[in-house]
């Protein structure tokens, strides 16, 4: 599934070149589809497209209103579902139901998503789908302030008001107000990752985070480690010890940081740093015995319960794992759990209630 910048920057490019693009969204999902909520396919008049809504279960159909809202028809708001008369012919066959928007992709609006996303800035994007000024959207910064496009006026303090609530845990959600249904999707830079220690177990890792959508930055003192062919997917690899290489390494509150080095030459000058920032997630390697004595030198230097309280310690889920690809899936898997302060770190099976995570204002299904 492309990404929003993917999604974005496949937009610019077909603008730029003079083609005029529709844009399918997927804005509310109820049980198990193959798409979440944001999800987009992108169509332009001359036949070019580009992502998904359903994994090519709906394609078909949300094509050809592509092109009727490229013809001049109104943007359109469609369900799919298996409780369809046609369900194999136009609908998905795992059971769930989607809606999907369909609109053209034009103005300035667009534009300033695409100068928004490069500068790596918070902010939110709010549509109309249903009920009056269906189709009007605006892009919002990350205090609520729309800063380009309109919404109906006595709905925008309401909706700036749930865009910065939902921009806490990257949601995208249709949110109704009086006679409106309104997209919300947050606009989040990709979070960074910052792996000290270049062993065996930072290889996975910043190849799956890569995957996952995080941008990492590997660091460690040692040279013979910290070489950059050895982490492919890593954006950055930075020699040197935390007190001298601060400035190359930001920390702010879309950064997780993992310690792998267990060591506390390292962590010593580390942890502070990282405790003083808001950073998003902290995670360290180490067995209980070793981290009882990192809590014990951090407490004796004046930390808090609570500030220690913020180390993941020992790092990661309990799933069994042993070998280094097998500790970084366990990590990882904790990362995301505390992106989206969701989920139990528990088997799905046997489990009842939902899988995905809830929507606001959505019953267990």
């Amino acid at each position: 599934m492309a990404t929003v910048r993917e999604t974005f920057e496949t937009w610019a490019r077909w603008a730029d070149a003079g083609e005029r693009v529709a844009s399918a969204t997927v804005v509310r999902v109820a049980g198990s589809a193959p798409r979440p909520e944001g999800s987009r396919f992108l169509a332009t008049a001359s036949g070019q497209m580009s992502g998904s809504v359903s994994g090519g279960c709906v394609e078909n159909d949300v094509c050809l209103l592509c092109q009727r809202v490229l013809e001049g028809a109104d943007p359109i708001l469609v369900t799919y579902g298996i409780a369809d008369e046609e369900a194999f012919e136009v609908g998905l066959a795992c059971g769930g139901t989607i809606q999907v928007f369909v609109e053209v992709m034009d103005g300035a609006t667009p534009r300033a998503v695409c100068e928004l996303i490069a500068a790596e800035r918070p902010g939110s994007l709010a549509t109309v789908v249903d009920g009056p000024g269906a189709g009007s959207v605006a892009l919002l910064d990350a205090g609520g302030e729309v800063v380009s496009g309109s919404l109906p006026e006595g709905i925008v303090d309401d909706v700036a008001a749930d865009a910065v609530r939902l921009a806490e845990t990257e949601q995208a959600v249709t949110l109704t107000y009086g006679d409106h249904d309104v997209f919300v999707e947050t606009l989040a830079p990709a979070p960074r990752l910052v792996i000290w220690g270049a062993d065996e177990v930072a290889i996975p890792l910043s190849a799956m985070a890569r995957h996952a959508g995080f941008r990492v930055t590997i660091c460690d003192p040692r040279p013979a480690f910290a070489v950059a062919d050895r982490f492919p997917d890593a954006e950055a690899v930075v020699v040197g010890w935390p007190g001298d290489v601060a400035g190359e390494v930001p920390l702010d509150a879309g950064t997780y940081v993992v310690s792998l080095t267990h060591d506390a030459r390292v962590e010593d000058p580390l942890l502070p740093r990282v405790l003083e920032s808001p950073a998003r997630y902290i995670g360290a390697m180490g067995s209980r015995r070793t981290h009882a004595k990192r809590l014990e030198r951090l407490a004796s230097d004046g930390w808090s319960p609570e500030s220690l309280a913020r180390i993941h310690g020992p790092v990661g889920l309990d799933i069994g794992g042993e070998s280094p690809a097998e500790v970084a899936v366990s990590i990882l898997a904790e990362m995301i759990q505390s992106r989206y302060r969701a989920g139990t770190g528990e088997s799905l099976r046997g489990r009842e209630g939902r899988i995905h995570r809830q929507r606001p204002g959505e019953a267990d299904v």
